[in-house]
């Protein structure tokens, strides 16, 4: 589970905009592309159709870079950066492969899934996904963007709750950006 799965791909009329370039809303369609291709190239994909689990993408973002223009080939990289019993984060980076700006990475997406056991009605812990596909349990460490990302989750969570009336917050603390020069910037949501 812990290898990287490579697609080659280009980008089709299909897939462009007015601007002529990669249109923002096929990076998420070719991201699932890449968990897809990463399931069918471990034994992740069998297992998960053997049990009639379901992966799920709970939380996505993407960072644009560079654009990628009509035509352009490129490849996706997907791979496993972290986990924890509950949920796995998923890197997928967008690099060119040709001309000057060959291995520059256009787009970064990050992905937090997790499996989800229909007959049971609850969510598969990691360890039991690693342990179904003979997978050596490998602990990653926590990088920082990986922290911001997952917190950001978390967040908007809370904030879904609070505006829902389902969980009441107090008050949804949103801290300043790093390079935010007010003393005190506590925005309230809700």
């Amino acid at each position: 589970m812990f290898s990287k799965s490579v697609l080659q791909l280009r980008v089709l009329p299909s897939d462009i905009d007015l601007n002529i370039h990669l249109t923002n809303s096929r990076y998420l369609a070719i991201m699932d592309l890449g968990r897809v291709d990463h399931m069918s190239r471990t034994k992740l994909g069998k297992v998960v159709l053997e049990n009639k689990w379901a992966p799920l993408t709970n939380h996505a973002t993407v960072r644009f870079r560079r654009e990628l223009p009509f035509w352009e080939p490129f490849k996706l990289e997907s791979e496993f950066v972290y986990w924890t019993e509950e949920v796995a984060v998923m890197e997928q980076r967008f690099i060119f492969t040709r001309g000057p700006k060959k291995g520059i990475v256009a787009a970064t997406g990050l992905v937090r899934v997790s499996m989800y056991d229909r007959a049971r009605g609850a969510t598969v812990p990691t360890s039991t996904v690693f342990k179904a596909t003979g997978t050596p349990v490998r602990h990653l460490k926590l990088q920082p963007h990986i922290e911001a990302f997952l917190k950001e989750e978390q967040a908007i969570q809370a904030y879904e709750r609070k505006s829902a009336g389902i969980a009441p917050v107090d008050s949804l603390e949103i801290p300043a950006a790093g390079n935010d020069q007010s003393k005190a910037d506590h925005r309230k949501h809700g």
